[in-house]
């Protein structure tokens, strides 16, 4: 592995020379889902001249998955493995000597450790998380929802689901914490976001509210678009004073747009949980960022975590 990361570094210097924008690969390192290499522009190459070279880059590796972020004071090439070992969420709660409070399990981040999701923290209160077909958006959420009902009791955290495809598997993983059985229409959607919205009225004055509650909507911008303001607005409420009165929202679409579901809706989806998408702009939508780079995500659980200004990479765990 230590000969293949010093040739995988002089093809990429080699080829930043030859395009006159020279860079010294400073360190590599292999990640559970790619090989990252660190790079230190020499004086007078641009960053944009190096991200403008992907498709080169990736032709000399001999691999089309490459994506190239910032690093700290480093430009990093993230090669994506070919074999990719999944993660699987009780395996990886196993390793964990104690899930603090209302944290979710998330994934493996880059650097290998459990990354984890604190739904008191105001960068992660409510959730939105977006890709394409095959990203692994379901899988995700149904890992962070099942990874909070294992470590709190039905009095500590309820569920709200609202899916028009629920699977029964995960219905049944969740049984336990469901407040109301799982909503599959808009009709049964309206019906169960005004019980939400009632008792976070009531909890106002509640200094410590219980029990959290997580509410999961799949598919949100089909939900949103033949549901309307109906389903619109209690969202939208709920993400903007769920907080205060531990009521939290976890949202996975396909089309995370302000037109799909709503601007106020989207801007209080402070935590995003990128997957693969399929144009730059599609990335900036999902992520609220330029340059994220999750247009070259693998799918099937290669994510992003942006939330607070930092962006983080992960696999995401199987709900299993």
């Amino acid at each position: 592995m230590y000969r293949k990361l010093n040739r995988t570094a002089e093809r990429i210097e080699a080829v930043l020379r030859e395009r006159r924008a020279a860079a010294s690969v400073v360190g590599g390192r292999v990640l559970p889902g790619f090989v990252e290499m660190l790079l230190r522009p020499e004086p007078g190459t641009k960053v944009s001249q190096v991200k403008a070279l992907q498709a080169d880059i990736a032709l000399a590796v001999g691999n089309s998955n490459i994506r190239i972020a910032q690093s700290g004071t480093h430009l990093a090439i993230q090669i994506g493995r070919e074999s990719r070992q999944p993660v699987r969420l009780t395996a990886l709660m196993s390793q964990l000597d104690q899930t603090p409070r209302y944290t979710a399990v998330l994934g493996l981040a880059e650097d290998g450790a459990p990354l984890l999701a604190r739904l008191s923290a105001p960068d992660v209160a409510h959730a939105l998380i977006a890709g394409t077909t095959g990203s692994g958006k379901t899988s995700l959420a149904h890992t962070a929802l099942i990874s909070l009902c294992r470590t709190h009791r039905p009095y500590e955290l309820g569920v709200v689901v609202i899916d028009p495809k629920c699977r029964d598997e995960f219905a049944r993983a969740v049984e336990r914490h469901l407040l109301l059985p799982p909503a599959r229409t808009p009709d049964e959607a309206v019906s169960a976001l005004a019980k939400v919205v009632a008792a976070m009225e009531r909890r106002v004055a509640q200094l410590d509210p219980l029990p959290r509650i997580v509410v999961y909507v799949d598919e949100l911008a089909d939900l949103c678009q033949s549901g309307g303001a109906a389903l619109i607005d209690p969202l939208t409420r709920i993400a903007q004073r769920g907080r205060e009165s531990g009521i939290h929202l976890l949202a996975c679409t396909q089309k995370p747009s302000a037109k799909a579901i709503g601007p106020l809706l989207k801007a209080n989806l402070p935590l995003r949980l990128v997957g693969r998408v399929t144009s730059i702009e599609d990335a900036r939508v999902a992520s609220g960022i330029a340059g994220s780079g999750a247009e070259k995500l693998t799918g099937a659980g290669d994510f992003l975590a942006v939330a607070g200004g930092r962006t983080i990479r992960f696999q995401a765990a199987l709900p299993i």
